[in-house]
């Protein structure tokens, strides 16, 4: 089991798709993660909302499907 454990771990925060759930999802958790150390690591935490701006940006830029 200590083989599996990580100091940090992070689940695709970049969407292959439009609107991809599981990035999202991945986001969120990076900015749940970075507001509660913001007081302990700032400059890791804004490094994480940062990351997350860039990966939400990207997101925002690929074409949405039409029904």
């Amino acid at each position: 089991m200590d083989g599996l454990r990580m100091k940090y771990f992070v689940l695709k925060p970049k969407s292959k798709v439009a609107g991809d759930v599981y990035a999202e999802a991945s986001r969120r958790a990076i900015k749940t993660y970075a507001n509660y150390i913001k007081s302990f690591n700032k400059e890791l935490a804004d490094d994480l909302k940062g990351w997350v701006k860039v990966e939400l940006e990207h997101d925002l830029s690929l074409p949405r499907l039409k029904f």
